[in-house]
């Protein structure tokens, strides 16, 4: 009897461990698959990949953009934005704006932690760090992004 229930704990943790690593590949595979979208000049293909890897309330919610520029004469500029009622247009158009700065991006690092993806993104000029939230249920779907960029 020993044996018989110490056989059906290591299955029931066998079983945990192999979910995770299932949620971590997924995770992981559409980061990656993000950077190569990114990378494309196709509207379209961005918006089949927000489609089907985002949440449909990610998709819904509004998106705010903070952009700080220091020039060279200790001037700092700040300016905000939050997008409009077509939210999906507006994810396309934050795609546009990730495709000028890292379409020539190359993964520098990979992070798993419980829901979260941390990936490092560096171009000849930016460094990128991409912070994706992820749902916790199959098919854990994109539920936030992070984006800070910088020389």
């Amino acid at each position: 009897m020993k044996y018989l229930f110490s056989i059906l704990i290591i299955s029931a943790l066998s079983f945990q461990v192999s979910a995770q690593e299932s949620m971590e590949k997924i995770m992981e595979s559409r980061a990656r698959e993000m950077v190569r979208v990114i990378g494309l000049n196709d509207k379209e293909q961005w918006k089949k990949f927000i489609k089907e890897n985002f949440t449909e309330a990610f998709i819904k919610k509004n998106m705010k953009a903070k952009v700080v520029e220091t020039d060279s004469n200790d001037g700092t500029t700040v300016s905000e934005e939050t997008s409009d009622a077509n939210n999906l247009k507006a994810k396309v158009a934050m795609f546009a704006r990730l495709h000028d700065d890292f379409d020539d991006g190359k993964i520098a690092s990979l992070k798993t932690t419980d829901d979260k993806v941390e990936m490092i993104v560096n171009t000849a000029q930016l460094k990128g760090t991409f912070t994706l939230k992820f749902e916790n249920k199959k098919p854990y779907l994109i539920d936030g992004l992070g984006i800070q960029a910088g020389n």
